[in-house]
Parts: structure tokens; C-alpha cells; sequence
């Protein structure tokens, strides 16, 4: 099992987005780790949209995606959309399989 990481959180030149990156599996035991950190980028509300890369995630459960849905449904509550970008393989069949890229925009490699 490989720890989650936020190894960025920027804005690339030009753009008004924040983007931040992910690292390792998002599971039961990871989720937690970097939750709050999120939850705080999101209920500043001082964003139109929050990005987040997942393209260093090779690993999601199903904690994952409800961590993806308790995010967008506070992104929502305060006027922010939620995006997710570069997602790999294995999490991509779990996002559709569970109906995440439903709810959330959801960006495939």
C-alpha cells in the first residue's frame, strides 16, 4: 500500500484553477490522511473549481470515490465545481463501474 500524498497544489500560468496532485492509493486507510486537507482547499469557497490530478493514483476503492462525492457535494455548497483529471486505469473502471463520473467531471487517460 502506498501512502497518499498532495505532492502540489498550484495554479499553472494563466489559469484561475488550482490543480492539486495526488500520489498512491486512495483506500479504508489512506482516505483519511489527506481529507482534511481537501475539505479546507473546498470550503474556502475562493475558487470557481477545484482540480484534482489524479494521474499518480494507480489505486481507488470505493472509500475513494466517497470521498469524491462528499467533495463535490461540498464543493457545491459553496459555489465551487469539482473536477477530476488524468485518471489511470484502475481507478477509471471503479469511477464508471460505481457511476462517479456521473456526479463529478471526470477527465480519463
Amino acid at each position: 500500500m502506498t501512502a497518499p500524498s498532495i505532492v502540489s497544489a498550484a495554479r499553472a500560468p494563466g489559469k484561475s484553477t488550482p490543480v492539486v496532485r495526488l500520489t498512491g492509493e486512495l483506500d479504508l486507510h489512506t482516505v483519511t490522511r489527506i481529507e482534511p486537507v481537501l475539505t479546507t482547499l473546498v470550503l474556502r469557497g475562493e475558487e470557481e473549481e477545484v482540480t484534482l490530478d489524479l494521474s499518480g493514483v494507480p489505486f481507488c476503492d470505493s472509500s475513494g470515490v466517497a470521498l469524491f462525492v462528499r467533495l463535490h457535494r461540498r464543493c457545491e455548497s459553496v459555489g465551487t465545481c469539482l473536477g477530476l483529471r488524468a485518471i489511470t486505469p484502475g481507478p477509471a473502471r471503479v469511477f464508471r463501474t460505481l457511476g462517479l463520473d456521473r456526479i463529478v467531471t471526470c477527465h480519463f487517460q
